[in-house]
């Protein structure tokens, strides 16, 4: 059996659904302020948002458990919230990415809460695990509720 690329715009659907569904509220802190400042499930789920974070942390939650990838490719993206947007997720299924999404969430959320700062350190590694294709044309895509 051949695993076929896994479509991120599903991801993306799925990911939104469940966060508002979850009875948990998205933050994001200012370390220079300590502002706690709402994240909305749209954002959290958007390629040009929090996507990128959301797949890292469901695929180094398969390769603990695995030891296989699943083969998240990301691009630079200076329009993107985080500087990166994700271009595709090369093997699945879907049902992997998805569960172990879930259970990346389910290990950093705190009662009530999902703090995006607690993928802090899993994100900063990302130089290291990731394919980046630098060659990739930023494309100018608004953040959700944009105008």
């Amino acid at each position: 059996m051949t695993e076929r690329a896994v479509s991120l715009a599903m991801v993306s659907r799925t990911l939104e659904a469940l966060l508002v569904r979850e009875d948990l509220r998205l933050a994001m802190v200012d370390r220079n302020t300590a502002q706690t400042a709402a994240v909305s499930p749209e954002l959290a789920a958007s390629p040009t948002g929090f996507l990128p974070v959301f797949l890292v942390a469901a695929d180094t939650v398969w390769r603990d458990a695995t030891g296989r990838s699943f083969g998240i490719k990301l691009a630079r993206d200076p329009i993107s919230l985080l500087g990166f947007r994700p271009q595709g997720v090369e093997s699945g299924p879907f049902s992997a990415v998805m569960l172990s999404m879930m259970e990346a969430i389910a290990q950093a959320a705190r009662p009530g809460v999902l703090l995006m700062n607690d993928f802090d350190k899993l994100w900063r590694t990302i130089d290291s695990g990731f394919r980046m294709d630098d060659s990739a044309e930023p494309r100018p895509v608004p953040l959700p509720g944009a105008r």
